[in-house]
């Protein structure tokens, strides 16, 4: 018969209740999972008393052990039960009790875990999660840890998973941390870092114990370190990199021995283990000197997919790592870096560009030698690298002029001088220069034309050389005197308009300037492409800011109409007609000496050229608010 719940044992002590609730889970326990044949009209089933049961369908034998269940679960949940646990004082017979109680309830439900969906299974399992539910909540945490720590020591696999979910919610619940508790705990380390190669949720629970206590017994989690270093390498997970970062964090300088075995074991999967690299930049910085080479080499190899992890850890070596430390370790890293196919150079640059950004201006300063060198192997990219990237050439860019922004006109000029000094004599440096200057220009707009006087002699002489050479009538035989040249042209003439365009006070573009450089864009005209040789070339006049030198512009490249090839023709009104859109109102006294070169263009046998210079004269009526027709 069930009795009630108010009543049930109401009259016993714990060590009684606990020896009746033990015997009948024991006897649950036993019972066969079904019946077997039936002798005569009944099934008997015999206990271990010798007592002998009849059971006349396996409905029946069913309701039997759910009885059983159910009289075991208003044991344990009723008042007077959970009241005792509460006052429960250590007696390691009743500890073992409360233990082997726990661990056949799991165990039986363990056994009917390939039957879930049963009706039966289903309510037998609902009675016994009340049992370990009652029984486990009703126990001071400290005697809880250590019936755990019994189960843990068992050697059921899935008793030991689920014993590790109710140990891990019991400490994320657990606010009234006693140091009876802490020390339970720290006892029970060793047990549970020995179930690390089969159970994940190890590292979970390993993970909250150095959250909740590691601070307070650092020495003691040193051991929880050395085990996940040795793991790492053999069984990488989310929950062993998670509980690694975490006890890092908590031991701060205690970390230091161990960092050798743990780099050198991280590094074999950097963008897997990037987490706990970035855990070990974070938290010891200072001791972190003699890896940062290795660090920047391996995730450079990774870094081609800009995983987001590797490049939270570059930043992260940026802001951490004392300038002065960190430029040697980049300088050796980039020499590997920059000559192997499978590695990225933006591993380097993102770093760089926060290391930049994070360091104060007199600490840049005070590197400015050791920077130099460093951005010289940078741009050398391009000259050095097996499989070049404009986008990495790009970012090496971008990082440099996050550096000029950091440096006064007196600092950056030898920088400049240096790089431009360096670049002379090879193409691909030149290129890689002129890209930078390009870029530079168009970051600082007028600014940059304090350096402009530096950057002047080189940049006419690329231009000179980048004029065709071939005087065949065929103009697709034309080369530049520069191979493969037409990248250096393009950057160049960039640079140019760039600083053209921000000479708004005209002290730039001087007369002599304007005489040196009309000759050497005006020889370009002749190339296919004059995409960027237009806004250039239309733009010196506007710079230069004279009426004589206009007059001299426009009738110097006006003459070249009367040139015998359709596609130079073409060039020069695509270039007028930028001229004068850009000269607006102040074109109406070039008017006169326009006119006849416009009759004959109108009249050209090249319908691209008379096209072109219908939209000339459009342009001009727009501008003097005059018709062209009594003129032309």
């Amino acid at each position: 018969a069930v009795v009630s719940t108010q009543s049930t044992g109401a009259h016993f002590g714990l060590s009684d209740l606990l020896t009746t609730s033990v015997g009948l889970i024991n006897t649950l326990a036993k019972l066969p999972e079904k019946l077997k044949k039936a002798t005569g009209k009944t099934h008997k089933v015999g206990l271990d008393s010798g007592i002998e049961l009849n059971f006349n369908d396996a409905k029946h034998y069913n309701y039997f052990k759910l009885g059983m269940a159910t009289q075991l679960f208003l044991l344990t949940s009723n008042k007077h039960f959970t009241g005792l646990l509460k006052e429960f004082e250590k007696d390691k017979g009743n500890e073992a009790k409360l233990a082997e109680l726990i661990e056949l309830s799991l165990s039986i439900m363990i056994h009917y875990q390939d039957h879930e969906g049963d009706k039966f299974v289903d309510m037998l399992n609902k009675r016994l999660t009340g049992v370990t539910t009652s029984v486990t909540a009703g126990l001071p945490s400290s005697l809880f840890i250590s019936v755990i720590k019994a189960l843990l020591s068992t050697d059921t696999s899935l008793l030991h998973n689920k014993s590790l979910n109710m140990l891990l919610n019991r400490i994320k619940g657990e606010s009234g941390w006693t140091e009876e508790l802490e020390e339970t705990c720290i006892s029970l380390l060793g047990t549970v870092l020995k179930l690390a190669d089969k159970h994940k949720l190890t590292w979970r629970v390993l993970e909250l114990l150095v959250k909740k206590i590691g601070s307070k017994y650092p020495d003691d989690f040193t051991t929880v370190l050395a085990s996940g270093t040795t793991h790492l390498s053999l069984n990488s997970c989310p929950e062993l990199r998670s509980c690694i970062c975490a006890t890092l964090h908590v031991l701060g300088a205690r970390s230091v021995p161990h960092l050798p075995a743990l780099v050198k074991v991280a590094l074999d999967n950097v963008q897997e283990n990037s987490e706990v690299l970035f855990a070990t930049m974070a938290t010891v910085p200072q001791f972190m000197s003699a890896y940062i080479t290795d660090i920047l080499i391996a995730i450079s190899k990774e870094y081609h997919v800009r995983d987001e992890g590797l490049q939270k850890l570059s930043l992260e070596i940026g802001a951490a790592i004392k300038l002065r430390v960190l430029l040697p370790c980049v300088t050796s890293a980039i020499e590997t870096i920059i000559t192997s196919t499978d590695h990225d150079l933006r591993a380097v640059t993102d770093m760089l560009t926060k290391t930049i950004e994070t360091n104060v201006t007199h600490d840049i300063k005070s590197q400015v030698g050791t920077i130099t060198t460093i951005f010289v192997k940078l741009l050398s990219y391009r000259d050095t690298a097996t499989g070049f990237n404009d986008a990495i050439e790009d970012e090496v860019i971008e990082c440099f002029v996050g550096l000029v922004y950091k440096l006064t006109e007196k600092e950056f000029l030898p920088l400049l001088v240096t790089l431009l000094e360096w670049s002379e004599g090879s193409l691909d440096r030149s290129t890689a220069f002129y890209n930078l200057a390009a870029q530079l220009s168009q970051k600082l707009q007028g600014l940059f034309l304090l350096f402009g006087g530096s950057v002047y002699v080189s940049l006419v002489e690329v231009l000179q050389n980048c004029k065709p050479t071939d005087t065949s009538p065929e103009f697709g035989n034309k080369r530049p005197k520069l191979e493969l040249g037409s990248e250096l042209c393009k950057f160049a003439l960039q640079t140019l308009y760039n600083m053209l365009r921000y000479d708004t006070t005209h002290a730039f573009t001087t007369a002599d300037r304007f005489e040196t450089l009309l000759p050497a864009l005006l020889d370009l005209i002749t190339l296919p492409d004059i995409t960027h040789l237009t806004p250039a070339l239309a733009q010196l006049p506007v710079a230069a800011n004279s009426d004589r030198l206009w007059k001299q512009f426009n009738f110097q490249l006006l003459n070249l109409s009367k040139s015998p090839l359709p596609k130079v023709r073409e060039n020069v009104v695509t270039v007028y007609k930028e001229f004068v859109m850009k000269l607006g109102q102040d074109y109406s006294i070039l008017l006169p000496d326009t006119l006849p070169f416009l009759a004959e263009l109108l009249e050209d046998s090249d319908s691209n050229v008379e096209e072109k210079t219908h939209q000339i004269v459009k342009a001009i009526e727009d501008i003097t608010g005059e018709s062209m027709d009594q003129y032309l």
